[in-house]
């Protein structure tokens, strides 16, 4: 029977001003990536979403009629829901677009649309393929953009991810981590700076072809230098895990890349998280996985559902971290237009 996740139960009560956890850093205009946040940022935001979970309602009023829109080029579950419920839950409302039906879908410009919807909403969320189109969102539009996944990072899932760690294992400095599969992944390229700016050890295990990219791990040590964090790649995945405190799988084959599935299912077979590898790792060691999986594939049913799961949680940690992204950027984007 798989663990249930933690989750929290929307409360009726405002939160106290006096109370509430404030993001005092240095908020950025959009979150196209982890890195846009730095490492003050960024653990402000992970005790807003913690408070925000205990207390979903207690942030209705700030925000409350308000809108926002959610562009959506690729299929969404996790995604979807979790933005249009913390909408909901910070008393705004969720429009969401299709690119099919809009004019976009038929000759209208990126950076036209982002103009228009500037005047409509209050925050654009993006879902797409090509990660030049959030961009171009962003520098044509008024109003916070937030990157809800592109081809080469997926921020929102690594907050969700981190404020999982975070609620296992304390303070995230210092903990270690795994990845296993694609190192040239959304996921990864992601999960790696939220694990450079929280301090953490990371240990990305795939095969040769599928090595992480070293613009990216540039960056990343860049920012290890300052927190004191640290990754190192390998391709052996029995020993990749030996010391870690989470062990990462994901998808194998990209919603945009299925005819490559045989070929990836061939080549990163060794780096599937089943109970033997599970059994390598620390005692204390969890199961990470940002869904959708394929079970049998990179993970097992039994890791998937068993007890050193850590998955629903992270699942479960898409809505509040989504609320307190749209909180703080909407709020920060108000104040600097007044």
């Amino acid at each position: 029977m798989r663990a249930k996740p933690e989750t929290s139960m929307p409360h009726p009560i405002p939160v106290s001003e006096d109370s509430r956890p404030e993001v005092t850093g240095k908020v950025p205009d959009d979150l196209l990536r982890v890195g846009d946040l730095d490492p003050e940022t960024l653990t402000e935001l992970l005790d807003l979403a913690a408070a925000m979970k205990q207390e979903p309602l207690g942030w209705e009023r700030d925000l409350r009629g308000g809108a926002i829109g959610c562009l959506f080029e690729k299929p969404s579950t996790r995604t979807r829901v979790s933005l249009a419920t913390a909408a909901q839950r910070l008393g705004m409302s969720a429009i969401v677009l299709n690119r099919d039906e809009m004019q976009l879908g038929h000759g209208e410009t990126v950076a036209d649309t982002a103009c228009v919807l500037s005047s409509f909403l209050d925050a654009v969320t993006v879902r797409t393929f090509d990660h030049a189109t959030v961009e171009q969102m962003a520098d044509a539009a008024t109003i916070p953009v937030v990157n809800a996944l592109s081809n080469t990072h997926h921020p929102c899932q690594s907050l969700a991810d981190l404020l999982a760690l975070r609620e296992r294992f304390g303070a995230l400095a210092g903990l270690t981590a795994t990845f296993l599969g694609d190192g040239t992944s959304n996921t990864c390229n992601s999960f790696l700076a939220a694990a450079a700016a929280s301090g953490m050890h990371l240990t990305i295990a795939s095969p040769p072809e599928y090595a992480t990219d070293a613009h990216v791990l540039a960056e990343a040590r860049e920012v290890m230098a300052q927190t004191g964090g640290s990754v190192t790649l390998t391709t052996e995945p029995i020993d990749a895990v030996r010391t870690a405190q989470a062990v990462y799988a994901e998808v194998w084959v990209p919603m945009d890349k299925p005819h490559e599935r045989e070929e990836r299912a061939a080549r990163l077979a060794a780096y599937r998280v089943d109970d033997a590898l599970l059994a390598r790792a620390p005692r204390e060691a969890v199961a990470l996985h940002c869904l959708p999986a394929v079970r049998g594939e990179e993970i097992t049913s039994a890791v998937l559902d068993g007890p050193r799961s850590l998955v629903w949680n992270q699942a479960a940690n898409r809505l509040p971290t989504a609320q307190a992204v749209l909180h703080t950027l909407i709020t920060t984007n108000r104040q600097r237009t007044v």
